[in-house]
């Protein structure tokens, strides 16, 4: 068993409690309505690179949205090919949404760990975004496959990624402290299964909404006023 592997199954332990199949359904959210702590930027360098490039949007957008996400499961790759290109163009380019992708790899995903690192990874190198749609937009060729993470390997060799830096943190799990975090904190939070959207840290969408789903919801966020600041002592 290799280091990757007996990551994957440590994780699978640690939440296997709390989470069912990948059914696009979460139970209402506790504590989850943020990404994961800051990592230090003297702990490893490749950490808050990768940290920080799971991001897309303008920094002070008025929403953010946290997307918990598992790359091998179909709705996921469902949102993504419908809901998330429409919500790219209306809604972060514009820069009314920030959104940050949170990894939910589920223990009956056996490839989505590895897919969950390449992305991360990727990120790293500023890539994380080009990776996740390469990735997701492939997902029925590697989902299942012993070769994926050969094939994760290949797209990052496509987008034009520095491989020697590339495969010291798939080889080495350099972005394992950022998944594994992400997954307990999803669990913790009451999210069962993917995918779940969080908007502001408050409301909780499940499954593979729509965009007139999600735009209903970011619209009348977007009109609600900011809560008051509180008063001076």
């Amino acid at each position: 068993m290799n280091r990757t592997d007996a990551l994957r199954r440590a994780l699978a332990a640690a939440i296997a409690l709390t989470l069912t199949a990948c059914a696009g359904q979460s139970a209402p959210v506790r504590g989850a309505g943020a990404a994961a702590a800051p990592i230090p930027a003297d702990v490893d360098s490749v950490l808050p690179r990768a940290d920080r490039g799971r991001a897309k949007g303008v920094e002070g957008a008025p929403l953010t949205v946290i997307e918990v996400s598992d790359f091998q499961c179909p709705y996921c790759r469902q949102w993504t090919e419908t809901t998330y290109r429409q919500l790219d163009s209306a809604y972060i380019r514009t820069g009314k949404v920030r959104m940050v992708f949170i990894n939910y790899p589920l223990p009956n995903h056996p490839q989505a760990y590895a897919a969950s690192e390449a992305a991360m990874c990727g990120g790293a190198q500023g890539k994380f975004w080009p990776m996740h749609d390469r990735i997701f937009a492939a997902q029925r060729e590697w989902s299942g496959a012993a070769d994926a993470a050969r094939r994760f390997d290949a797209f990052a060799t496509e987008l034009g990624l520095d491989m020697a830096a590339f495969r010291d943190c798939t080889a080495n799990d350099r972005v394992a402290q950022l998944i594994v975090g992400d997954a307990l904190k999803a669990a913790g939070g009451g999210i069962n299964g993917t995918p779940a959207f969080i908007i502001n840290g408050t409301r909780l969408m499940s499954g593979a909404v729509t965009f007139d789903q999600m735009k209903s919801e970011l619209d009348a966020a977007l009109a609600s006023p900011a809560p008051a600041p509180p008063p001076n002592r």
